[in-house]
């Protein structure tokens, strides 16, 4: 295979270049050979891993993939040959994808290969942490407690997700059944009543003139105000795909003051927790690094991996960059330099993730449970306006019936 590499030499100087070998930790361990550091390692197109269509991608699961670690590291635990293993797991799998996935996985480990090369070739499965994890869990001898810790990272990634959909259902569904009332209310009900009062030549209040009016504007141009929501929908689309756009949502996001402490603890707890398990696995730390800020989406985080890539490959700490990142919390980065200094780094960002992932995972909570009543008192209010805007003349009417 032929890989396209970017690496590093003693004297700091940056080379890319392509070599042949049969797998990137094979390449990797050319380059170290030849007295440098690879930053990235990829497949070229068209040998045989780059060719790889990703056929399977979108119809394999985190579920599945946690299942299948899970079981792998049992198996591995209890004494059983990763052949044999994988080998059980084709039988029993239920998602015909991931089974097809297994099996050439498994052929090619019944042939010789080792289990992070078998992986490799469907990177775009398993992703590029889980393979250099699995092989440097391999390389130390430590594969069934690298599967653990990885169906861990797994197993909590679900649990979040689970809980943010279940967080988001209630307040989602409430606003999405205001707004079908308000728009039955504005649509068909106060048109019917606004009838009524022409035929008695009314003084309308001030609410009810007001939303007659906007009713009668959307319901003669919904064509016009449906065509700038959706250009509006396409534009905000538009600008978070663009490169400034991204950036400014990313920073939003970290620096409002509602959400930040929830997106910094969440974001937080899933890097160092990924890191600190590769770290322990025996994955490079700059590897670790860079496979890390791969995993991540936010783009002031990734900045910040890339700096900490950087310090490290020109022989400084990650003190320095930790403590300049605004949006990091300060335990984190104490805890972290400690690590650094007394050689745990490790074991310390993985407990470091796993702190900030349950606070971020309690404060989402704390937040829907404040939002939720805030989001019932404002749709009761619209409510309530529409609803004053057809009753307040029917008051008006009956008085002037009475008299």
């Amino acid at each position: 295979m032929q890989y396209a590499y970017t690496a590093k030499s003693r004297n700091g100087e940056t080379s890319k270049g392509v070599l042949a070998a049969e797998s990137p930790q094979q390449a990797l361990q050319m380059l170290r050979d030849k007295g440098m550091f690879a930053l990235s390692v990829t497949a070229v197109r068209g040998s045989a891993s780059g060719n790889r269509p990703a056929r399977f991608f979108r119809r394999i699961g985190p579920k599945d993939l946690m299942g299948l670690t899970s079981q792998l590291a049992i198996m591995t635990k209890a004494g059983i040959d990763v052949a044999g293993a994988l080998g059980s797991l084709v039988r029993q799998c239920p998602n015909p994808a991931l089974q097809s996935v297994l099996r050439e996985v498994h052929n090619d480990v019944l042939a010789g290969k080792a289990v992070s090369a078998a992986l490799r070739n469907h990177v775009e499965v398993f992703g590029e942490a889980y393979v250099a994890s699995v092989a440097a869990g391999e390389a130390s001898g430590q594969l069934p407690e690298v599967l653990d810790r990885l169906a861990k990272i797994q197993r909590t990634d679900l649990r979040l997700r689970a809980t943010r959909r279940a967080l988001l259902a209630y307040p989602v569904v409430l606003i999405s059944v205001s707004v079908l009332v308000i728009l039955g209310l504005m649509f068909f009900v106060l048109p019917q009543f606004a009838g009524v009062f022409a035929q008695f030549d009314m003084k309308l209040p001030v609410l009810t003139e007001f939303l007659l009016r906007v009713s009668g504007e959307l319901r003669s141009r919904w064509w016009l105000w449906l065509g700038l929501i959706a250009a509006a929908i396409v534009g905000v689309q538009a600008f978070r795909s663009s490169e400034s756009g991204r950036q400014w949502w990313d920073r939003a996001v970290l620096q409002l003051a509602l959400i930040r402490d929830v997106t910094r603890s969440l974001i937080v707890g899933r890097a160092f927790r990924l890191l600190g398990v590769m770290i322990d696995s025996g994955v490079p730390l700059v590897e670790g690094l860079r496979l890390t800020r791969a995993s991540i989406r936010n783009s002031c985080f990734r900045a910040l991996f890339d700096r900490l890539e950087d310090d490290v490959l020109n022989g400084r700490g990650l003190t320095d960059a930790l403590a300049d990142a605004t949006f990091l919390p300060s335990g984190a980065v104490e805890m972290i330099s400690t690590a650094e200094r007394t050689g745990t780094l490790g074991m310390v960002t993985q407990v470091v993730g796993e702190y900030y992932e349950e606070e971020g995972e309690t404060r989402l909570r704390e937040l829907a449970a404040m939002v939720e009543p805030v989001i019932i008192v404002v749709m009761g209010a619209v409510v309530a306006c529409v609803v004053l805007a057809v009753m307040l003349p029917m008051f008006d009417f009956a008085t002037m019936t009475q008299q």
